[in-house]
């Protein structure tokens, strides 16, 4: 049992093929990750530019060649990020959800046929237009043209390029099949079933090293440049690359953050308690609020001491709770503790926040008038009467709150439970 249990781990904690073969050769076996991929950098140029000189190949060869070899290095370096992340993932509490990153991780550490196949594949595609169109290696060879030694290098490097590029295409599209089937389990979810919202940074973490691997195969533009083929194959390669990951993006942008228990409340309620702290003096104040699926925002006045407080110190902590007057044991809660950020400020930074952040504002206003229709119509034409913390004019005497969720507490039947971030 023991022997069955170690031999599970051990799959566990497998590498990829290429990573594997490399951990066995000396001396990349005695560097740490970051320096191997430097080994490796210097040593293949070094037999590249070795080659070139013995065989008295064309300039533009060790050029391109360089370029080609840089690709397979900057490929190498995004491993050192993608698989332990994949491995420190933790569990989500919905099953539907575990059961996707499960499949997810399997498919991608475990189920080395998805790799290989796409791999030969593209291998046995490059070679057979080396052996159809022979001008094409003739042309960057030169005199070494026919040499076996140089055309068993030439092997080497197009397996090596095909092998990622193939892990390439299998990672985004695992990684798009992924986000869509966890968005549509996160739909399905009860109570305090979620995925931590940090598992859903990693993931899209994971995601933009896709679009980092697909987009460095552009450094094999100027080789694949020379033959049509090669050219629109690449072509194709990479706008499947990035239209996968901008669906899987687009998918992943719409996971909900929180347990539904937790997002019925930040939904539907209508009053909160932002506690906020300066020079060692608490200010807790009522406010109104409106919750986006992500960040929870407010409104408040560039007169008001919440503004002068939250610019010194931007750790806040919101409260946000559903009460039963006949019965205090039924009373639900949801306290978040976080990080604000001020948005619409005319200041140079709030400019700049403001051009990042536009859309995202003019949303969080329309939400504001969808929930507080009369009190947002009240505050717009009454803007004379009213003193300047209360006056409703964005840009000039309020400004929006974002509030990033760092720990998230939920009570409900006075039982207080600590919710993964």
């Amino acid at each position: 049992m023991m022997n069955a249990v170690s031999k599970d781990k051990k799959r566990n904690q497998r590498k990829w093929i290429y990573e594997e073969i490399v951990d066995r050769i000396p001396p990349f076996n005695w560097l740490p990750p970051t320096w191997d991929v430097i080994a490796q950098l210097f040593l293949v140029e070094a037999i590249g530019v070795f080659a070139f000189i013995y065989f008295q190949m064309p300039i533009e060869s060790v050029i391109l060649g360089s370029l080609t070899i840089l690709y397979t290095v900057i490929w190498s370096a995004g491993c050192l990020y993608i698989i332990p992340s994949m491995r420190r993932l933790r569990n989500p509490t919905n099953e539907q959800e575990l059961r996707v990153l499960k499949e997810y991780k399997e498919d991608l550490l475990l189920k080395r046929r998805n790799e290989l196949s796409v791999g030969i594949l593209c291998f046995i595609g490059v070679i057979g237009y080396f052996i159809r169109e022979p001008e094409f290696l003739q042309h960057f060879l030169g005199p070494g043209f026919g040499n076996p030694l140089l055309f068993i290098l030439v092997l080497v490097l197009a397996w090596d390029v095909s092998y990622r590029l193939g892990l390439s295409f299998v990672t985004t599209l695992f990684a798009t099949r992924r986000s869509i089937g966890l968005n549509f389990a996160a739909r399905r979810r009860r109570g305090l079933q979620y995925t931590a919202y940090s598992e859903i940074r990693t993931l899209k973490f994971l995601d933009s090293v896709n679009l980092y691997w697909g987009a460095s195969a552009g450094l094999l533009t100027p080789v694949a440049a020379h033959s049509p083929v090669l050219l629109i194959g690449l072509l194709v390669y990479l706008a499947s690359i990035f239209g996968f990951s901008f669906i899987s993006f687009l998918a992943m942008e719409t996971v909900p953050w929180f347990p539904p228990d937790v997002e019925s409340i930040l939904f539907n309620e209508r009053f909160a308690y932002v506690g906020l702290c300066s020079a060692g003096q608490s200010h807790v104040t009522p406010v109104i609020f409106v919750y986006d699926g992500k960040y929870i925002y407010i409104g408040i006045s560039v007169a008001s001491s919440k503004y002068r407080i939250v610019r010194k110190n931007p750790k806040v902590a919101i409260l946000v709770d559903m009460r039963d007057s006949t019965n205090p044991m039924r009373n639900r809660a949801v306290m978040i503790r976080g990080k604000a950020l001020v948005l619409g400020e005319i200041t140079p930074i709030g400019i700049l926040r403001m051009y990042i952040y536009g859309i995202w504002m003019v949303r969080v206003r329309s939400l504001f008038a969808k929930k507080y229709p009369r009190y947002m119509k009240y505050y717009d034409t009454n803007v004379d009467d009213l003193p300047l913390a209360w006056q409703n004019k964005p840009f000039i005497s309020r400004v929006m709150v974002r509030i990033e969720p760092e720990r998230i507490t939920y009570w409900r039947e006075a039982k207080p439970r600590v919710l993964r971030v």
